[in-house]
């Protein structure tokens, strides 16, 4: 199935754009999902389904000058937030490898004394069983 250049539309055909060159184009909705060829930029276009949406443009292209400064000043304002919690998050984590570190070394400690612990106890085990010999 190939993009038709006609324009005789029927309900079975599905009609869209090539994202590269803006030309529009119409298959059979057999065709849904296939990818194609462009006949204008020879570029390799997947024709959408039925239940996909074509791609919108973004809000701000039709946008007043003034409102994309206020969107420019919002961008900025949340790129501000995001450094700070990304600086914080930074600091915790920090802390959480330091804490880590430190719980590591203890439980290496435990492990020596632990060790002690049961050599003496063997020593007195066996010290206890020599004693119960005749």
């Amino acid at each position: 199935m190939s993009a038709t250049e006609s324009t005789d539309f029927t309900d079975n055909d599905i009609i869209f754009e090539c994202p590269f060159c803006s030309k529009s184009m119409a298959i059979d909705k057999r065709g849904m999902g296939l990818t194609i060829e462009c006949p204008d930029c020879k570029g390799l276009v997947r024709v959408p389904t039925v239940s996909e949406e074509p791609a919108k443009k973004p809000a701000s292209i039709n946008m007043p000058v003034e409102g994309l400064a206020e969107a420019l000043v919002e961008a900025r304002n949340q790129i501000t937030e995001l450094n700070a919690m990304v600086v914080e998050l930074s600091q915790h984590r920090d802390a959480l490898e330091q804490q880590t570190t430190e719980q590591e070394k203890q439980l290496a400690n435990l492990r020596r004394e632990f060790s002690h612990i049961q050599t003496a106890l063997d020593r007195v085990s066996v010290l206890m069983i020599g004693e119960d010999s005749p």
